[in-house]
């Protein structure tokens, strides 16, 4: 789910993490096929072995897409550019947030383009780094501006309602970020507190990060409490300093469901779901050993990250800079996680250079393991229906299509 480069120093909010210690287990618990279920103190823990799917029972995307939006050339309207989200309304529209423009872009159920709303501003309803976009059951739309750290709230047609920013809610030192909204229309925000200085120490660097939750007007409801962030490299030097995400690093990642949430670390392959208050109710584990990272895919990513240098020198520079990473000694445990509008968590597998076939393993709302999805390659995942899953596509040429694709169950 998160392709991330070194080479795109620290500007964008930082993703979440939570590590939590597994308490002491006590009895042997309930068994459903692969998974063992059992608690220990008040924590339902779920142990997955295997999935409960057989061969013919799985869950998979259509072939070829139900709907496709997107074009290299023609009506601008159709051309994508950073492509930030995408939601499908209650009534079949597409909702685009393309954030190369600055502006929500509304399609019909069959991707006939329909109105634009926001701009290039400051101004009421106008973005300067439109970063998200969530859709609520009443198909309200709640966008978030990382520039201006500011959540904009508009209705299923496209009509500006109200704007609040974070600033005082995280303090000016801070860098909130929406994580996503609860189905009350409250929120849930992370707030990175890591500052990169010409002073700074070099090497690896994982520092925390603050979770909060606040009601629809960005009031402060509670604090989730600090947290474990995602790793860096910081390289320091004459001129000054540089901050990369780790290769291999553990890049933490979160979603809301209802009144809950999840968060993995991605440090193990363990998810913990929690109530709004931040009370865990639920770890999710599943058997699995970290891959080694080797030479060859030291070497593989290294020459995936340089054929994004646009010349020479900075592709020197960028050598420079690798040569002195440190890189882990495994790989992550996933990339990330989705939740669908049923419940079922949706955990992207961690993929090492060269692998280019997302597979997503899925669990039920209980936590038991179902089984293993595949997607088409250079598909992101948005939004996940009862029957559909919607993202972006980029192809060869790096155009960028919004796509829907119909979810086949059994």
């Amino acid at each position: 789910m998160r392709r991330t480069s070194t080479q795109h120093i620290i500007v964008f909010p930082a993703s979440l993490v939570l590590l939590v210690a597994a308490a002491a287990c006590g009895g042997a618990g309930d068994r459903s096929g692969g998974a063992v279920v059992r608690d220990s103190a008040g924590i339902q823990i779920v142990e997955n072995s295997a999935p409960q799917w057989s061969e013919d029972e799985g869950w998979q995307l259509a072939e070829e897409p139900t709907l496709e939006i997107g074009a290299l050339e023609g009506d601008a309207a159709y051309q994508f550019y950073r492509v930030a989200n995408a939601r499908r309304l209650s009534n079949g529209r597409i909702v685009v947030a393309n954030s190369g423009t600055h502006e929500l872009r509304f399609f019909d159920s069959k991707g006939k383009f329909l109105s634009s709303a926001g701009r290039e501003g400051g101004g009421p309803g106008e973005f300067q780094g439109l970063f998200g976009l969530w859709g609520l059951s009443n198909d309200s739309l709640y966008t978030f501006d990382y520039r201006q750290r500011r959540v904009s709230v508009f209705d299923a047609k496209g009509n500006f309602i109200r704007s609040f920013d974070l600033n005082a809610l995280t303090g000016a030192r801070s860098f909130p970020t929406v994580v996503a909204p609860f189905a009350d229309g409250s929120l849930l925000i992370s707030a990175r507190q890591t500052f990169f200085s010409p002073q700074m120490r070099g090497g690896l660097r994982r520092d925390s990060v603050v979770y909060l939750h606040s009601d629809p007007e960005g009031e402060l409801i509670d604090s989730v409490g600090w947290h474990p962030g995602p790793e860096w490299y910081v390289k320091s030097q004459e001129q000054g300093m540089m901050a990369a995400s780790l290769p291999f690093g553990r890049a933490p990642d979160a979603a809301t469901f209802a009144d809950a949430f999840y968060f993995g670390s991605s440090d193990s392959y363990e998810i913990a779901r929690y109530d709004a208050s931040g009370a865990v109710n639920r770890l999710i584990r599943k058997a699995h050993t970290n891959p080694p990272v080797t030479p060859e895919d030291i070497s593989l990513w290294k020459e995936e990250q340089l054929e994004d240098s646009e010349d020479e020198s900075q592709r020197q520079f960028w050598q420079r800079m690798y040569a002195d990473m440190p890189f882990p000694e495994t790989m992550p445990a996933y990339e990330g996680v989705i939740v669908d509008e049923e419940g079922n968590l949706w955990v992207e597998e961690y993929r090492a250079p060269g692998d280019e076939q997302p597979r997503w393993t899925v669990f039920d709302s209980t936590g038991v393991m179902l089984g293993l999805i595949e997607t088409p390659p250079r598909f992101r995942i948005f939004q996940i229906g009862s029957d559909f899953v919607l993202g972006r596509q980029t192809d060869s040429l790096d155009v960028e299509h919004v796509q829907l694709y119909r979810l086949r169950k059994g």
